[in-house]
């Protein structure tokens, strides 16, 4: 017979507690803590962190299934609020001369609890052209190949950029993986002419300069 542990399930009571209450505020109706409730299955161990990003991911794709078309609508638009209040955008034309310049193009993706890669194009004065994010993947990695940055580039009207990805670990600690595609796009940077100032590796308002903090750039 199979004995099951009887110790009571790890709840993050307090961030449970404010989530809820924002979520019954936002909705008009005592609903917060069966959704979050739904998040999290009967024997599982869940942090602060991975609860909020459970909720995120859960709003943005409207995976609330007991929630009505409106009510969901109503959460979206309270994410997307605090995103533009408090997830600040480098408007067009701006320099991008120094790493904490350049980190603050890459918020967008910083939160995420996937995986993704974004570049920033510049021109020849390191002015921002435009960001975009150009691949998604697990919560541990993410895939891109260097004809998509350097096409990215070209369309842009740019002759450089700044690349990045985000850790949903909250570590800025790049991986071997991170180090060798670096190495290798460094690599293609010099064959297509347009040189990659920097890769950045983001996380929850941190982030990490490999340029800085390695010898890619000087082999």
């Amino acid at each position: 017979m199979r004995v099951k542990d009887c110790a009571a399930p790890y709840r993050p009571a307090a961030q449970t507690t404010t989530l809820s209450a924002l979520i019954d505020t936002v909705l008009g109706y005592s609903l917060g803590q069966e959704i979050l409730a739904n998040l999290i299955d009967e024997d599982e161990q869940v942090s602060p962190q991975n609860l909020r990003d459970r909720l995120r991911v859960a709003i943005r794709a409207g995976a609330l299934p007991r929630l009505t078309p409106k009510r969901l609508e109503k959460l979206q638009a309270a994410l997307e609020l605090g995103r533009q209040l408090y997830v600040e955008e480098t408007p067009l034309g701006e320099a991008l001369d120094t790493p904490d310049k350049a980190v603050a193009v890459f918020n967008c993706i910083a939160w995420e609890p996937t995986e993704k890669f974004a570049i920033a194009c510049l021109d020849i004065k390191h002015r921002l052209l435009c960001c975009r994010i150009l691949s998604s993947g697990t919560a541990t990695q993410t895939i891109v190949h260097p004809r998509e940055i350097f096409s990215v580039v070209m369309q842009a009207g740019g002759t450089r950029c700044v690349i990045a990805h985000n850790h949903p670990s909250g570590s800025t600690e790049p991986s071997q993986d991170d180090i060798e595609l670096t190495r290798q796009l460094l690599d293609a940077a010099k064959v297509m002419d347009i040189p990659i100032l920097d890769h950045l590796v983001v996380s929850h308002g941190d982030y990490m300069s490999l340029r800085a903090t390695t010898g890619l750039w000087t082999d």
